[in-house]
């Protein structure tokens, strides 16, 4: 029975160490640009690439249910005689199944926001955070900005940006619920959609 429960063990191991390995963050990209269709002001893009390697007997050679969060932390200038602070966004998109390549989950910030604090180029802080199936991913070196290098640095940004992004939830959009929505159609996933009810 030991033995059983050992190796049944080490299998449930093996799997999550699999399912870690199936998705990864190859870069994230920020630009400003104009919605489609000629509306004013520039949207803020977030433009996270991902590698995705289905394990070997992967139904329809996919990786199911991937869930992208991005997390990010713009420096917004001074006020006159005040100090810099910074600004945390997040959001999520659950992917429902991703084949084997490159896949690109994108979030925008509206043009209000974009020109109200200046929002132009790379935030100073962000990161990507990875479940596929449910299951965590571990991060790799592509997940998390380079001012956030340590260990201790990306802990301390998680739990700042816990607390501080809450203040702004829905301001950073998944694609899907912006007027991007029918971009990029070649690279762009079908997504999971939560409607409120």
């Amino acid at each position: 029975m030991k033995l059983v429960l050992v190796a049944l063990s080490l299998a449930l191991v093996a799997a999550s160490v699999a399912a870690a390995q199936e998705v990864e963050v190859s870069s994230v990209k920020f630009a400003n640009l104009r919605a489609p269709g000629g509306a004013t002001g520039n949207w803020l893009e977030a433009d996270v690439a991902l590698n995705v390697r289905p394990a070997a007997g992967s139904p329809g050679q996919m990786v199911s249910r991937v869930r992208v969060a991005l997390i990010v932390g713009f420096e917004l200038p001074a006020p006159a005689g005040g100090e810099r602070r910074i600004e945390h966004y997040r959001a999520e998109a659950e992917c429902v199944a991703l084949e084997a390549g490159r896949a690109e989950v994108r979030f925008y910030l509206p043009p209000e926001l974009v020109k109200r604090d200046q929002l132009h180029g790379d935030p100073k802080y962000w990161g990507v955070e990875l479940t596929a199936g449910g299951r965590p991913v571990a991060a790799g070196r592509s997940a998390y900005s380079a001012t956030l290098a340590t260990a201790d640095q990306k802990k301390n940004f998680q739990t700042r940006a816990a607390t501080a992004a809450a203040a702004n939830d829905g301001l950073l959009q998944p694609q899907y619920l912006t007027p991007f929505a029918g971009e990029y159609p070649r690279t762009t996933p079908s997504f999971v959609r939560r409607e409120p009810r």
